[in-house]
């Protein structure tokens, strides 16, 4: 039922794993490639079950509370399922191709009522290539729209071969100048460019997505609006709201906080739309 990764109703399917490393990633738990354990400790109770059913003795009680032994975490999850509390959770199942298409075609009738369908998100779904590429086609040829949620940090061959079964790609750029994309993310933004600029010449349907970090990215407007304008088929640009939402979750994973300490206002997203709106770009916010 999301509303907000494409149009209609959708169903997001989020792959574990990026190749960026964004300094304001609201989904850190998509940012590795392996399966983890976070612990939410305003929740936890001290009860001692994690510690006493953890098969690789990975959790020790410590002045009441549990500590992950995370090098000696098997990531088999038993601790999360029989927290009577929720103060652990797991993140990232195995999925088979058809149980998974089993799973999101259950709400096919909700897909092609509302002109919906299922995005393929993450983390980066481009980065498990093959599974993401059959997952594509098979939902494709059942009739189901497609939407690739992609920071475009890819190989051409896979863009090439995933874009015959994919309605729209909601494609983030989160700044236009080489070095301030660098500072942000942990990569430089040529491919990302190229990928965006093939996907254009090919006619590809394609909805930009902006993140707007107040302090970081947000003098990249006027720059990204040129670039924009510049390449055939783009116009509709949407600029996304910064927030902190995810903080607990950093410290729940174990991960350092990379989360800057700012505020996107109102005034900010309104004057980055302004500024869009300037090269020609239809550029709007839902938030």
């Amino acid at each position: 039922m999301e509303i907000h990764d494409g149009d209609g109703l959708r169903t997001t399917v989020f792959f574990k794993g990026c190749p960026l490393r964004c300094i304001w990633c609201h989904n850190p738990e998509s940012i590795g490639f392996r399966r983890q354990i976070a612990f939410f400790d305003q929740k936890c109770i001290s009860c001692g079950t994690c510690a006493s059913l953890c098969p690789s003795g990975a959790i020790e009680q410590t002045d009441g509370f549990p500590v992950i032994d995370r090098s000696r975490c098997s990531e088999c999850f038993i601790c999360a399922k029989n927290c009577p509390v929720g103060a652990l959770e797991g993140f990232g199942e195995f999925w088979e191709m058809d149980d998974l298409l089993e799973y999101v075609l259950q709400d096919e009738l909700f897909f092609k009522n509302s002109g919906g369908g299922v995005t393929l998100s993450g983390g980066e779904c481009l980065a498990q290539p093959a599974f993401a590429i059959e997952l594509a086609r098979r939902l494709s040829e059942k009739g189901i729209s497609v939407d690739i949620d992609t920071c475009g940090y890819a190989k051409r061959e896979i863009i090439e071969e995933i874009l015959p079964y994919a309605d729209t790609f909601l494609y983030d750029i989160k700044a236009a100048d080489p070095a301030v994309h660098k500072a942000c993310t942990g990569v430089t933004n040529e491919l990302i460019i190229s990928n965006l600029r093939f996907l254009a010449e090919r006619g590809a349907k394609i909805e930009i997505r902006y993140p707007l970090v107040k302090g970081y990215n947000d003098g990249q407007c006027d720059r990204i609006g040129q670039l924009l304008r510049d390449i055939p088929g783009v116009k509709r640009v949407k600029v996304l709201r910064y927030h902190r939402f995810a903080q607990s979750r950093y410290g729940a994973l174990g991960l350092s906080c990379t989360l800057p300490d700012t505020v996107t206002g109102d005034e900010d997203l309104a004057r980055a739309v302004a500024t869009l709106v300037k090269y020609g770009l239809d550029a709007f916010t839902d938030q």
